[in-house]
């Protein structure tokens, strides 16, 4: 890049950086409402803004610190001890990322620390789907390689993706649980999620709530907030409300969006005519589960299982005839 480009970007940056403290300073009585949902375009121009705001932040510190921006291979680079993202099979931010840099190149560093453990190698404070799009694509990785504590690197890790691409509210309520299972106080989770008390607590408490596997199972769904969130854990107190939940999530045709597979658990867990309160695994001999068998007073629902046992399913519809005139003979 050349001299006069830099220094028109510089002249922006420092634009913008002086817009945001002006905002930053305002009287609190004058903030905006933090849970105000922002308008489409104001929310994109609002991310934008920060991502200029943390990329000048990200080599400003690096300069100071005397930190350079060094280019790594993303094989040597582990994840964060704290993982705060579900995967989504629907992640369409992700695949327009990856397509970025495989188009116009890495602007942003990642942020990583020497791994405690493991010498040579590296550990990712942020960055990670960054990381993962450049693993993706076999190039290398611009980083700003800092020494970081466990406290610094979560605390790094939570603002930051607050400033790029908001965690949904249950990847958030994990990534809190996950802080405080592993021994950081509370105080240090507010800071990483930039969370008050109260709205912590709430995290904490729907996330111990919900069988993590069924959470994972569900995935991210970003358009359910805390207030669904909260009604499913309510539901799922009801063990009778969890087996529908299990059952339904179970369906191999369950679809893959997200956000939709939470509507069909809420649906699940709320309608008592969906799955029956008497399902059960069906096992072979060596414990593979192999079919879910439901039951209410109007039907018996079988689903096989067809990546535990290819073609069974379609074998013992094959029999079916003879099943019958078996059920037949013996009721005869």
């Amino acid at each position: 890049m050349g001299a006069d480009s830099m220094t028109r970007r510089n002249i922006i940056t420092s634009l913008l950086e002086n817009k945001l403290a002006a905002a930053n300073s305002a009287e609190p009585s004058k903030a905006a409402n933090p849970d105000r949902v922002l308008a489409g375009p104001v929310r994109t121009m609002s991310l934008t803004l920060d991502r200029m705001a943390e990329e000048s932040r990200t080599l400003q510190e690096a300069l100071a610190t005397g930190a350079a921006v060094v280019e790594l291979d993303p094989e040597c680079i582990d994840v964060s001890f704290i993982r705060d993202r579900l995967s989504s099979a629907d992640d369409h931010e992700f695949q327009v990322l990856k397509e970025s840099l495989r188009s116009h190149g890495q602007e942003v560093p990642i942020l990583v620390r020497p791994h405690p453990t493991k010498g040579g190698s590296y550990q990712a404070a942020y960055g990670h789907r960054r990381l993962k799009a450049a693993q993706d694509l076999g190039i290398k990785i611009k980083a700003v390689v800092r020494n970081l504590d466990d406290r610094q690197l979560i605390i790094a890790q939570g603002i930051e993706n607050t400033a790029r691409r908001d965690l949904s509210f249950i990847e958030r309520a994990l990534f809190a649980k996950a802080l405080e299972d592993s021994g950081h106080d509370r105080s240090v989770i507010m800071a990483a999620l930039s969370t008050e008390k109260t709205d912590l607590s709430k995290m904490i408490t729907v996330a111990r709530s919900l069988p993590e596997a069924l959470v994972r199972a569900i995935g991210p769904a970003p358009r359910a907030g805390r207030r669904r969130w909260l009604q499913l854990a309510e539901l799922l107190r009801s063990r009778k409300s969890l087996v529908r939940v299990e059952t339904a999530l179970s369906d191999p045709n369950f679809p893959a969006d997200s956000d939709t597979r939470f509507l069909r658990a809420l649906t699940a867990a709320t309608d008592k005519s969906i799955a029956s309160d008497r399902a059960e695994v069906w096992k072979r001999p060596d414990g593979a589960a192999l079919a879910r068998i439901s039951r209410d007073a109007k039907a018996t629902i079988v689903r096989f299982d067809e990546k535990a046992e290819p073609d069974f399913g379609a074998y013992v519809i094959e029999r079916l005839s003879d099943l019958y005139e078996e059920f037949r003979t013996r009721r005869a």
